[in-house]
């Protein structure tokens, strides 16, 4: 039987088992995490920084976004809550989500990015975050050297202002990101980015998103 065209491939794919190729996904979006979490602390051992990063536990102006991610990373979050939180854990996800996605129907790109203030991430509970150990790689990223100028944003709505961020960190962003996209595409799996709130809506409508993801087909319902 000739393989599908659009199917996605590993090493010694014939003596694997789909479980086997499902974790192997799984690590390949846990790698790229790990990477940049060690390239940020490489970053701020080495060298001296004019200011050291401002963020604790429980600040969370940053977390008013809709986060923009890639497939990889979505499967990853989904298959974590899947197994770690309970059924009405789920439920209260998946509440937030229709209330998100119903406020930004027919919205363009611009036009959420000015509300952005109003809409807290689904993961977002009591000022913390509930998938902390495998957030995105945009989350991990997201630094400031001054909370009080976070706060100052948030409060007085300035879409303009830019978080006082070192632009190394965006750098570490954008090349895990980046490398996430070309990764997905050269094994012939859907790598379009798209909100945290639509990738894991789809990531619970499918049936087995990991599995079907890998063989080519369309999980996602990208804007």
């Amino acid at each position: 039987m000739s393989r599908p065209k659009n199917r996605c491939t590993w090493p010694n794919e014939s003596k694997t088992t789909m479980k086997d190729v499902n974790i192997k996904a799984l690590e390949m979006a846990e790698e790229a995490l790990n990477h940049t979490d060690h390239a940020i602390q490489k970053f701020l051992t080495t060298g001296s920084l004019p200011e050291p990063l401002d963020c604790k536990p429980g600040c969370h102006y940053c977390c008013f976004n809709l986060p923009v991610v890639t497939p990889l990373e979505t499967l990853f979050m989904g298959y974590h809550v899947d197994l770690f939180f309970m059924d009405h854990e789920k439920q209260k996800i998946f509440d937030r989500i229709e209330r998100i996605l119903s406020r930004i129907k027919g919205m363009r790109t611009y036009e959420i990015v000015m509300m952005r203030h109003e809409l807290p991430c689904i993961f977002l509970e009591d000022g913390m975050c509930t998938i902390y150990s495998v957030r995105p790689v945009v989350c991990r990223t997201c630094s400031s050297t001054s909370a009080e100028h976070c706060k100052m944003i948030f409060e007085t709505r300035n879409h303009r202002a830019r978080l006082r961020c070192y632009q190394r960190m965006r750098e570490i962003f954008q090349t895990v990101q980046t490398d996430l996209v070309h990764r997905s595409q050269e094994m012939g799996c859907q790598s379009d980015l798209l909100y945290v709130a639509e990738g894991i809506r789809d990531y619970f409508k499918h049936r087995r998103p990991i599995e079907a993801w890998l063989e080519g087909d369309v999980v996602f319902n990208i804007r």
